[in-house]
């Protein structure tokens, strides 16, 4: 029997010999592997880097490491991935949540008080991991997901029944359409499908795990992003706020577009690489 040290060793260099990933994110899975395998968190696995792994455990890892050596996501073989700190159950009937999006949920610690009462919509939700760490980081608020996929609002269902919460609810719904007209909100916040059908990124073979509706869109990846902007204003209270996540070279568009609309204050975020990928605006009294 090896020791965990050994198998993080032995993990990281599998992964970065047959799935071509780098030392971070080879680090970054077998951590993923090893608490999934073991039942013990990230802590655990720092502190007991002598303890032995059983055999059975140990077969358990090969048989990951053989389904992941066929290019299919970590976070669909596990069926649950990490997003702020929590774990979410994951399908593919969802996309599998990005560190990146976890900037939307630091934008709303940011600008609102934990104990604000806010009226809070997550359009396109899919998993559920925006609308659901929201919920529990603004508990006197009110949240809304929804999702034009039955099937992705399965897995945020089953995701808001795991965390056991009460202040949140979900609703199938094009965009916009199934909304109560008379409904406003504080606060806004979408991850749409942002990628173009002729995106090279879409030849990685991880992706075509995951639902191609979810990620790309018409118009060079503008289409649902022009839709929200357009749709918004009418859901929004006045100074209410709609964040948008999007592509890394789509925020000048989007921040023009944001302005040609008529929402002020727009403002705009880098990721952890310095890319813009978070653009906002406030509605104005019209």
């Amino acid at each position: 029997m090896c020791s965990i040290h050994t198998h993080q060793k032995r993990i990281v260099g599998y992964l970065k010999e047959n799935i071509q990933i780098n030392e971070r994110e080879a680090n970054i899975e077998a951590n993923h592997i090893l608490k999934f395998v073991l039942k013990k968190p990230i802590s655990y696995l720092i502190t007991n880097q002598k303890t032995k792994i059983k055999k059975t455990e140990d077969e358990f890892i090969s048989k990951i490491l053989k389904k992941r050596s066929k290019k299919e996501p970590l976070a669909y073989i596990l069926r649950e991935w990490d997003f702020y700190g929590e774990t979410f159950f994951l399908n593919k009937n969802s996309l599998i949540p990005r560190q990146d999006t976890e900037l939307m949920i630091d934008l709303a610690i940011n600008q609102f008080d934990k104990d604000s009462r806010l009226n809070i919509l997550d359009l396109g939700t899919g998993s559920g991991v925006i609308g659901i760490t929201l919920s529990k980081l603004f508990p006197n608020s009110k949240i809304t997901v929804t999702d034009i996929s039955s099937k992705a609002l399965q897995v945020a269902n089953k995701n808001i029944k795991q965390h056991k919460l009460k202040n949140i609810h979900s609703i199938e719904s094009d965009w916009f359409n199934n909304i109560k007209k008379n409904e406003k909100f504080d606060l806004i916040m979408t991850n749409p499908p942002y990628v173009s059908k002729d995106d090279p990124h879409l030849i990685n073979p991880e992706l075509k795990f995951e639902p191609s509706n979810a990620l790309v869109s018409a118009d060079n990846g503008f289409s649902d992003i022009f839709k929200i902007i357009d749709e918004s204003p009418k859901f929004l209270k006045v100074e209410g706020r709609l964040f948008i996540e999007h592509g890394y070279n789509q925020g000048v568009k989007v921040k023009k577009y944001l302005q040609k609309k008529s929402f002020c204050k727009i403002k705009q975020y880098q990721d952890l690489n310095q890319k813009i990928r978070v653009t906002s605006g406030t509605k104005i009294k019209v």
